[in-house]
């Protein structure tokens, strides 16, 4: 994804702003580490849900998906927080901005669906036009996955954290900076949290996000602690 739609897509989800510029920079590869975990998180949530959803009576349909969304909005909620406490200095400055962002923006379709679902429970009430709100389902559920295929196409702006930005002999930037055991730490974690479904097809974006980021650790740069040409 080219920066300019990242840049676009971000003012879109209103991103939100306050952030503070006199804090050291943090460790990108702390920053990296940090993401991969949110994106574990996030699919461990999606896939209880969706047990939830397939083992549960019609009945509670509603129940669980206020409850699935509710995980969802306090795990949000808890990366804004951590992201909010990170900085990134030009040209990765706005990255974090942009994230939480899109995570409040997601945030805030998980509450709609919240007080759908609730008024779907109990008997019917009047004035309450459930017609409008049950079409409005899937139009909540279309804008939360037009959200997560923007982060989805964040993800090489995301790794590209970790590259070196000094070119080698042949004017190519080659290194990564972060040193071999911390490469193969940072993919043993994205197999330990994502497993098989790294090597399933239909992924969701969640783990398409984590399937890119391995993809390009496992690519042909170089570790900061292997020679330069």
């Amino acid at each position: 994804m080219t920066p300019k739609i990242f840049i676009c897509v971000a003012l879109a989800a209103m991103v939100p702003p306050a952030f503070g510029a006199d804090k050291p920079e943090t460790p990108h590869l702390a920053f990296v580490t940090e993401y991969v975990r949110e994106l574990g998180a996030i699919e461990i949530i999606r896939a209880a849900g969706e047990q939830e959803q397939a083992e549960g009576k019609q009945a509670e349909v509603f129940s669980n998906a206020i409850h699935t969304s509710t995980l969802f909005q306090l795990e949000l909620g808890s990366q804004i927080r951590v992201l909010k406490d990170m900085i990134l200095r030009p040209p990765f400055d706005d990255l974090t901005k942009n994230l939480v962002g899109f995570y409040a923006k997601k945030m805030e379709l998980y509450q709609r669906m919240i007080d759908i679902s609730t008024a779907f429970i109990g008997s019917p009430k009047p004035g309450v036009d459930y017609d409008k709100m049950a079409a409005e389902m899937p139009k909540i559920r279309a804008s939360l996955e037009f959200v997560e295929r923007a982060l989805f196409e964040a993800t090489p702006l995301i790794f590209a954290t970790l590259i070196d930005q000094r070119a080698d002999s042949k004017n190519h930037a080659s290194h990564l900076i972060i040193t071999k055991a911390e490469r193969t730490k940072l993919l043993d974690d994205i197999a330990a949290r994502f497993g098989s479904k790294l090597d399933q097809k239909g992924q969701n974006f969640t783990v398409s996000a984590a399937s890119v980021l391995q993809g390009y650790l496992q690519k042909n740069f170089r570790c900061s602690d292997e020679p330069w040409e």
